[in-house]
């Protein structure tokens, strides 16, 4: 019975000295969620949509390529093509993340690029509609104003492009004319030699 509460009391000592030793040291968990803990670059959640700097928004096309590829049927787009514009944009980008695998197959089908890794991590929810987004919805905001630039853009690229074609008419119309010139007075030539 002496020999069973050294045992014990030693037991005790030995837990002690490791409790002690953790005591001293920095803590290893967060205290979240009163503490952020900032993720690192190589973490991937959910998708989302990238702005694209040259447009200052994203740059969904709607070509419905996420929408196939994706085995989990949780994607759905539709878009339209705007007035005075040639490529169509996204009017709704919907994911129901509660199906999402993750997998990453709609960022690489993706032609475009706009689509993403969020660096989210606290995502919770108590019904299934919790978990079904649109990813347009922070981009709304901004939309006609974007709309607006990429028509500009089209106008100035379809306006270059015009004149572009009609200089080189003219130096097609041009270099006709200098060989049709060319070509008669070498014939004027070619009739006094005979």
């Amino acid at each position: 019975m002496f020999r069973e509460t050294l045992i014990g009391a030693w037991s005790l000592l030995v837990g002690m000295k490791v409790t002690l030793s953790h005591v001293l040291r920095a803590p290893v968990t967060s205290q979240y969620p009163r503490e952020r803990i900032e993720m690192s670059k190589a973490y991937r959640n959910v998708i989302r949509l990238i702005e694209i700097d040259e447009i200052g928004s994203h740059d969904c096309i709607d070509c419905q390529a996420c929408v196939r590829v994706c085995p989990s049927d949780c994607i759905k787009v539709e878009g339209e093509r705007p007035d005075g514009m040639r490529k169509k944009r996204a009017t709704l980008f919907e994911v129901e993340f509660a199906l999402c695998s993750e997998c990453g197959l709609c960022l690489d089908v993706c032609p475009t690029d706009t689509l993403g890794y969020s660096r989210e991590y606290d995502q919770a929810g108590f019904r299934r509609d919790d978990f079904l987004y649109d990813l347009l919805d922070e981009w709304r905001d901004k939309e006609a104003d974007v709309r607006t630039r990429l028509r500009e853009d089209e106008a100035k690229k379809a306006a270059a492009k015009a004149a572009a074609a009609s200089k080189a008419a003219a130096a097609k119309k041009a270099k006709e004319e200098a060989t049709a010139a060319a070509g008669d007075t070498g014939d004027v030539a070619v009739e006094g030699e005979v």
